[in-house]
């Protein structure tokens, strides 16, 4: 008696674990790709300027530079720019001789441009294939800077030479920063309450 209830209570056990191991789940798995294509961003600048070799006091020198969005995103543009003078011998020198400006950036189309700080906000933004226009027309060198010189005189003869350490001889470098950005991040990205339409 007791070796039937053994034999039927294995025999259930055998029918539960066999019952529990043929048991089957239907199951599926679906993979959806969801695809995103950016639009294509891009900007040109375009400068015109042939740097001179011979600019003297009084001399003006052609120079523009636009920004054209060759992208699908629309785009806000800013424009910085910085200055320096190094005379023939190397030393630094200031952007003034005095009371003068020793090179005259002459701006043009500044209606479209909007000035915050250092930078020079178009007024616009730039739809793809659309450009801006350019903030400076040209630069002068200043008539009224002296050259730096040492004179000496001999008899009835008066020598000048310069000393290399002032303007003449010297070089000026404008470098202008262009930066573009799409437009609808361009105030969080550039930190400016600049209205940009």
């Amino acid at each position: 008696m007791r070796s039937k209830k053994t034999l039927i209570a294995l025999i259930s056990v055998f029918i539960v674990v066999l019952v529990g191991t043929t048991v089957a789940y239907f199951t599926d798995t679906i993979e959806v790709p969801n695809v995103f294509k950016t639009k294509e961003y891009g900007t040109e600048i375009t400068e015109e300027f042939v740097s001179p070799t011979d600019w003297t006091p009084g001399t003006t020198t052609d120079k523009t530079i636009v920004a054209t969005n060759t992208g699908d995103t629309d785009v806000a543009v800013r424009i910085s720019y910085t200055e320096s003078w190094v005379s023939a011998d190397g030393t630094t020198l200031g952007l003034k001789q005095g009371n003068n400006q020793a090179a005259i950036i002459n701006f043009d189309n500044t209606s479209d441009w909007i000035k915050e700080g250092n930078y020079y906000y178009y007024k616009n933004k730039l739809t793809k294939n659309q450009s801006t226009n350019s903030f400076i027309k040209s630069v002068t060198f200043n008539e009224n800077i002296e050259a730096d010189t040492e004179c000496t005189t001999t008899g009835l003869t008066k020598k000048c030479t310069t000393t290399k350490k002032g303007y003449d001889g010297a070089t000026y470098t404008l470098t202008l920063k262009v930066e573009t950005v799409q437009y609808d991040a361009y105030q969080s990205i550039w930190n400016t309450n600049v209205e940009i339409s």
